[in-house]
């Protein structure tokens, strides 16, 4: 943590010495309250018996100590490092021996059932930033200033918070790119562990009143339900609406190919009971030009049963691109290839793009396949497809390590380029034994071949499918969210949301762990 050294508005505490001749030297330490947001210092050093058990501090004296010891009563302790402390960092109690002060828990989806990977969970030691709306170049750790602890939740959903302040009501943020939420501790107590994981709590918004979640455009398709897996995944309905509603997730009519075997008919309305059944937008409208996608920080594109050249000319598909270049993140799935494979240079270099039929659960008599489910495997050659590997099988998605099972899988990309790209997830195409891969999920970051510190966005690929059934128009004609089959989340879809926040997660290069800003 870091001790900028600021005596205004700073809380005056008296500071207990062992040496007469230091008595009457002082520690500040700061619990001013801000004007808006979190309230980084909930007093934990006025309410000390709840943290300690012991007799509150005495309060006074004046100046700046570095490096004595700050009576917080009891038998705790509180050593200020060489400079400074400043609000809750001046609430980290001093412990005996291997003792530390710890706050630990899990993080779990909207719907508190999903335990998630590569959360930030951090004490924020001054006002936590407002999010501007919209595509940005952000970095990791921009939106979080100098936090107190800090801690990014690993395959299990886990997060440990070493050095924790104690006290009561102590603050803490979920934190994925731009899904936020401002939690407090009910009480902490100093130099033992406090755990912190209901999973009706601790868990990240279902709604904006509940805390951040990014604005998302979801081009919905005929051949599968991209808009349903956030509504499973939790999020209140009320908070999809059409592009001209106060929702954070805005819906928008893709193209259809019924009756060519592409699929079914897409939603095209809200039911009467949502947004007064509102018609949907045109998705034409969605990538028309990079300003209207910069509008929104995440951009799905549902399977629409075919790829509709004509309808995205080079000019919207370079728009999605520069959108992506510029902060973008881009969730295309099947069909979607269109926009890299026959994209802007140089996108078409990011794989082997060719479409194959029979897709890998189909044969020469039935091309498209059926539900039979199909192996797949996951690179875990590089830390993300590592620990997605591990929390498939600690979510019950997978029962082997490396492999899952998958349905309807497809056949459009054979092989990722890793100079741009990299491939997370696989199967077979028993239909092409000589070069039998299917690549089902790749990513890639943008600008394209730009350095680490240039990189902005991201994209992702994925052949796999949130739907269970592979026409979907009897369901679609009631209208979103009747639409919508309401249960919990395949196996296939735990995949899915898992690639979908990690889309959400600030850029970085994928040969490193994810770690936390200090």
């Amino acid at each position: 943590m870091k001790n900028p050294l600021n005596a205004i508005g700073l809380r005056r505490v008296s500071v207990v010495s062992s040496l007469a001749a230091m008595a009457a030297l002082a520690a500040s330490c700061s619990s001013k309250t801000p004007d808006s947001g979190v309230d980084p210092s909930p007093n934990p050093s006025t309410n000390p018996t709840a943290a300690t058990g012991g007799a509150a501090s005495s309060v006074g004296g004046s100046g700046l100590n570095t490096g004595s010891t700050l009576n917080l009563g009891g038998d705790i302790t509180k050593s200020m490092p060489d400079g400074p402390c400043k609000d809750l960092e001046c609430a980290v109690p001093k412990c005996e021996g291997a003792a530390k002060t710890t706050i630990t828990g899990k993080v779990y989806d909207p719907a508190g059932k999903v335990p998630l990977y590569n959360v930030l969970v951090y004490v924020p030691n001054a006002p936590v930033p407002a999010f501007t709306d919209g595509a940005t170049c952000d970095r990791c750790g921009a939106s979080v200033v100098n936090p107190v602890t800090s801690a990014i939740t690993d395959e299990t959903g886990t997060f440990v918070l070493q050095d924790a302040p104690a006290g009561t009501d102590i603050p803490i943020v979920l934190q994925v790119g731009k899904w936020r939420r401002q939690l407090k501790v009910p009480a902490v107590t100093g130099c033992a562990d406090t755990q912190f994981n209901d999973p009706t709590v601790v868990r990240l918004p279902k709604s904006k009143a509940e805390g951040d979640i990014p604005k998302i455009a979801i081009s919905v398709g005929g051949a599968d339900q991209m808009e349903c897996l956030p509504l499973r995944m939790g999020i209140d309905p009320a908070e999809f609406t059409t592009a001209d509603g106060d929702g954070r997730i805005h819906l928008f009519l893709g193209h259809s190919n019924t009756g060519n075997g592409g699929g079914g008919k897409p939603v095209t309305a809200f039911d009467a009971t949502h947004n007064a059944g509102a018609a949907l937008t045109s998705s034409d409208t969605l990538w028309a030009t990079k300003e209207s996608l910069m509008k929104y920080d995440i951009t799905i594109l549902s399977c629409e049963g075919g790829s509709f050249e004509r309808q995205k000319p080079m000019a919207v598909r370079q728009a999605l691109y520069d959108y992506e270049s510029a902060g973008g993140r881009v969730f295309a799935s099947h069909w979607h290839n269109v926009w890299f494979e026959q994209g802007p240079d140089p996108l078409p270099m990011t794989g082997t793009w060719n479409t194959r039929m029979p897709n890998p659960a189909g044969n020469a008599q039935n091309e498209n396949g059926d539900n039979t489910p199909q192996l797949a495997t996951i690179n875990q050659t590089f830390p993300k497809g590592e620990a997605l590997a591990k929390w498939l099988m600690n979510v019950g998605a997978s029962t082997t390590l490396g492999n899952m099972d998958v349905v309807y899988p497809r056949d459009n990309i054979q092989a990722v380029n890793p100079t741009y790209a990299r491939e997370w997830i696989t199967v077979k195409n028993p239909n092409f034994p000589d070069s039998p891969t299917a690549v089902q999920y790749m990513s890639f970051n943008a600008p394209l071949g730009a350095a680490d510190d240039k990189i902005c966005g991201r994209a992702v690929y994925t052949d796999l499918h949130v739907a269970s059934v592979d026409n979907n128009t009897t369901a679609n004609a009631m209208g979103f969210p009747a639409s919508c089959e309401m249960r919990d989340l395949s196996a296939q879809e735990k995949a899915v949301a898992f690639m979908l926040f990690d889309l959400s997660s600030c850029v970085q290069n994928e040969d490193e762990v994810p770690k936390p800003p200090k």
